[in-house]
């Protein structure tokens, strides 16, 4: 027993003496093993672009398929495929693969999809490839800087094309076409009814905020214009109301003469200028939207709002500026639901007035 103990013991110094010697000598074995995490680190995003590659050949399976679908995957399991791999890209930050993979949903959902799904696929894709190109430029990257881009308008287009015309998701995809690219016009194509009515109101409430208030005018006018030209009216009544008390503030507050008033300007002034004058009873909104698609002065706006309205051009008309500043006033501590733009523009119509009054 002696023996085996002190043979086992020396075995144990020799195979501490040899490694203190490989290790003090500072050689390493010749072939180190990595570690698992190593390799995970390496083959991390490999992995999810070999994915990426074996979805998009599924696709041309599809597509080469023709009338034998049943022998071509399944449309719904490679969109399964590309809406997990989007998801794992843009977690990983790698947003143009994400981007390639919405572009993948999309074109799965155009085979027997709803187009609402595809615009909405493209319009993610279009995010991705603006987040892509965001960062290269943040980076200082010069390989496929413009590439994002052009895929990032590319989608946006495409998004607008699938989109139903005149819907809120159209403008706005619009909306944020126009940040990517500013050129694109208003009155362009690619514009829809909605799209054109949000920046003429920004236009408006834009020109107020810098004192031009003809400019401004125009603009509500040209809303107004373009409602009724496409037999809208009932979509927009609350943004008709609105528009209303607003042009009937801005002639007063313009003061412009007769000739230089539009024929729907002077049917304004005279619409609320009788109910105050002749005591002519306001017509409730319901009954004058239900009747055609003509202009009518008050067709949208409150029974109440409108004889309030009709006492401000009164007073104008008068000429009774002490009246007409009372008036304001009152109009502004009133109508609590006023939107911002007729607050600031009763306010700046006020002020004006205290100088002189």
């Amino acid at each position: 027993m002696d023996k085996l103990r002190s043979s086992s013991s020396l075995a144990g110094i020799g195979s501490f003496t040899a490694s203190t010697a490989s290790s003090s000598t500072g050689k390493e074995s010749p072939h180190p093993h990595p570690t698992a995490a190593s390799q995970q680190l390496e083959q991390y995003p490999k992995n999810l672009i070999e994915q990426y590659l074996r979805a998009s050949s599924k696709i041309k399976k599809f597509e080469r398929a023709g009338f034998f679908k049943r022998f071509a995957p399944s449309a719904g399991d490679v969109q399964a495929d590309f809406q997990r791999l989007a998801y794992s890209f843009e977690e990983s930050g790698i947003h143009q693969y994400a981007a390639m993979c919405h572009i993948g949903y999309a074109k799965c959902e155009s085979y027997g999809g709803s187009s609402q799904r595809e615009a909405e696929a493209f319009l993610r894709a279009a995010r991705s490839f603006q987040r892509a190109h965001n960062e290269s430029g943040r980076l200082n990257l010069r390989t496929w800087h413009s590439g994002f881009r052009e895929g990032a308008l590319h989608c946006y287009q495409r998004a607008t094309e699938k989109a139903l015309d005149g819907g809120v998701f159209k403008a706005a995809i619009l909306r944020e076409l126009r940040q990517l690219e500013p050129q694109v016009e208003a009155n362009s194509s690619l514009a829809s009814p909605a799209h054109q009515i949000h920046d003429l109101e920004t236009s408006a409430e834009t020109s107020s905020q810098r004192g031009d208030f003809r400019s401004a005018l125009q603009h509500y006018d040209d809303i107004v214009d373009n409602i009724y030209e496409r037999r809208g009216a009932r979509m927009y009544g609350d943004l008709l109301r609105r528009v209303e008390v607003l042009r009937l503030l801005l002639l007063v507050h313009l003061n412009l003469p007769p000739a230089r008033q539009s024929p729907a300007h002077i049917k304004l002034i005279e619409h609320y200028y009788g109910l105050a004058v002749f005591e002519l009873k306001a017509r409730p909104s319901s009954s004058l939207a239900d009747e055609g698609s003509g202009q009518r002065p008050g067709a949208f706006v409150p029974e109440q709002q409108q004889y309030a309205l009709a006492e401000i051009a009164c007073a104008w008309v008068e000429r009774k500026m002490y009246d007409l500043k009372q008036l304001l006033r009152d109009f502004g501590a009133e109508f609590g639901a006023l939107s911002p733009a007729e607050r600031q523009l009763l306010k700046v119509m006020h002020s004006d007035l205290s100088r002189s009054y």
